[in-house]
């Protein structure tokens, strides 16, 4: 049986996450961060009142662990923090050096 979740009411950052300045807000996530060392590599860019928490990585991690990653990452910041939270990755440049050899150039 297949769940449709498009009628899920979607959570929304509380007050409290609203309320607090940028910088809380960033010390908060930093110190889950901190807590393992799968995240040394992460660094928060960006904390809006949406809750919509930007994040860059610094080194690669392939996909099928990257996913898995960030969602653990993300749940943990929803039941520590703010359940209306959500992790979204910086995006990245093409980093592949033949389709630079060719002069193939994918815009971001």
């Amino acid at each position: 049986m297949i769940n449709n979740y498009s009628q899920s009411i979607t959570p929304r950052t509380k007050e409290n996450w609203k309320n607090l300045k940028i910088s809380s807000r960033e010390k908060l996530i930093n110190k889950i961060l901190e807590e393992n060392t799968i995240y040394n590599d992460f660094e928060v860019v960006e904390t809006p009142d949406n809750g919509q928490i930007v994040i860059r990585i610094e080194k690669t991690i392939p996909a099928n662990k990257r996913g898995l990653i960030l969602l653990n990452l993300e749940e943990k910041l929803k039941k520590t923090i703010d359940e209306g939270l959500t992790i979204w990755c910086e995006p990245v440049g093409d980093k592949s050096k033949l389709r630079k050899l060719r002069g193939i150039q994918i815009k971001t």
